[in-house]
């Protein structure tokens, strides 16, 4: 039976191209060929789930897995998918028992499961995540999987899928914007798209790896195209902003999260159920574009929704919460509507992450301070956390104390005590530089050299002013706020000579 399901495989070969253009056509992820052992029926919902790993459409890709192995309960490789399912590791998001679970269900042990395999080829695919769902921590585990890959992708050259798998990985176990690795994944999804100009992952790890202000002019193609590759995919039509936002083209973001915001809802069975995880992305994103272009009415309708969510859902899930903290912060920062309505929300922080709870306390402190009430702008700093820095290269963990020193800083700047303000703001940008960088809105909420920048020019010194809000546009091209502060500190530079 085993052989049987095997030759039926191979006899697909011929037409793997047409099978997975089948596959395109329908639905729209993208396009692969990939030999794996099944029955020929289960091969279109497989193919269709590899697609949605590499588009990182997870929940989907696992429904298809599943539909796979219904269809054919023996088909191992879609184990494989569906224990993938689970891993988002670029994300930083994981649930290696359900992953396990799945291994599980195919068979007790390691041997066992490989039993269950086709090919050599195969066993190789499963001895990898074998690996990933094995033992160590979560760093540790993704190095060995990196490893793994990279020997799956030197054994099999000719297999687009293993490369991309592969250049991912670098990107995940990089854990912080290191260029050498991120042009590495790159190189590599260039190589693929030179064989397959279709194929979702090599578009899609390309553009995460030119995701900054220098290189993100070598994945403008990647952005133009993996929405024409991909339009299916809710990620795929948000994935090109990363690219826009990085170069400060606003217009084309907007437009690339209103599209997979809109996709996201289409999806719902009623638009007010709480919205997917991609859903909220695209929308916090969107706000945040719409913010930088001055369309501060089409952002605070935006802004209504995530509200009418956190009332919905706010109590059942910390998600509509967190990007209501999220988009409400960056909403406030760059249009200082201090005493606007988003000024006077409450947002319950229970079970929100620590740069979630550090920055509504931030933003609480701001407007406090603009409304000269400096004793809530001390409360908020007494409750914000962050008051010992952390050794990492994560902008989300070392961003609590950026913002307890940005905060603090305004707060000694407000009680007349300009010096100890500066050291203190000066403190919080030296650290930031010291920080990769890191992609789509700002992180931590307000750009430390932005806050620094915007001291200078309260306390006259226009050169300075001009240096750090010039430095602040290298990280953030196109922000709203710098620009209007160097264009105001040039002025002002002209007008005194």
């Amino acid at each position: 039976m085993r052989s049987m399901k095997i030759a039926r495989n191979l006899s697909l070969t011929v037409g793997a191209v047409m099978l997975s253009l089948a596959v395109q056509a329908q639905n729209n992820y993208g396009m692969t060929e990939f030999e794996a052992t099944g029955a020929a029926e289960a091969q279109p919902a497989f193919l269709r789930g590899l697609l949605q790993l590499h588009n990182f459409e997870y929940p989907d890709a696992r429904a298809s897995f599943q539909e796979a192995l219904a269809i054919d309960p023996d088909f191992g490789m879609a184990y494989w998918g569906e224990a993938l399912s689970w891993e988002h590791g670029f994300w930083r998001r994981t649930d290696p028992e359900q992953s396990r679970a799945v291994l599980q269900r195919m068979g007790p042990t390691p041997e066992a499961r490989a039993a269950r395999m086709g090919t050599q080829r195969e066993k190789d695919y499963l001895a990898s995540i074998e690996v990933l769902f094995g033992e160590g921590t979560q760093d540790e585990r993704n190095l060995a999987y990196r490893d793994a890959l990279r020997a799956l992708h030197e054994k099999y050259p000719d297999d687009l899928d293993a490369a991309a798998f592969y250049a991912l990985y670098i990107l995940v176990e990089a854990n912080g914007r290191d260029f050498a690795k991120y042009m590495r994944a790159g190189a590599i999804a260039e190589e693929i798209l030179e064989k397959n100009p279709l194929h979702p992952g090599a578009l899609h790890y390309a553009i995460h790896s030119y995701d900054d202000p220098v290189h993100a002019p070598l994945g403008l193609r990647m952005a133009r195209d993996y929405i024409r590759v991909a339009p299916s995919a809710v990620h795929a039509l948000h994935m090109g902003s990363h690219i826009y936002f990085a170069l400060g083209m606003w217009e084309e973001g907007t437009d690339r999260n209103i599209r997979s915001f809109e996709e996201s809802r289409a999806r719902q069975a009623d638009p007010d159920d709480l919205y997917d995880n991609q859903g909220y992305h695209a929308l916090t994103w969107l706000i945040y574009s719409l913010t930088q272009q001055g369309e501060r009415e089409r952002a605070r309708e935006r802004l209504a929704l995530i509200e009418k969510q956190v009332e919905m859902h706010g109590s059942d899930s910390p998600v509509p919460r967190a990007n209501y903290v999220a988009a409400r912060a960056s909403y406030i920062v760059d249009t200082q509507e201090w005493d606007s309505h988003y000024a006077d929300v409450e947002i319950d922080l229970t079970d929100l992450y620590p740069l979630t709870v550090a920055t509504d306390y931030y933003v609480q402190g701001l407007i406090a301070l603009n409304r000269g009430n400096l004793d809530g702008a001390r409360a908020a700093l007494e409750s914000m956390g962050g008051e010992e820095p952390v050794a990492t290269n994560d902008d989300r963990l070392a961003s609590p104390h950026l913002l307890r020193l940005a905060l603090e800083g305004q707060i000694e700047f407000a009680s007349g005590n300009s010096d100890r303000a500066l050291a203190l703001i000066r403190r919080a940008t030296d650290l930031e530089s010291e920080l990769p960088h890191d992609y789509g809105p700002a992180i931590p909420v307000q750009p430390m050299a932005e806050l620094l920048a915007d001291t200078y020019l309260a306390l006259g010194d226009r050169q300075k002013a001009v240096e750090y809000y010039e430095l602040s546009l290298r990280n953030a091209v196109g922000r709203e706020r710098s620009l209007t502060g160097l264009n105001r500190a040039r002025a002002e530079s002209m007008t005194m000579r």
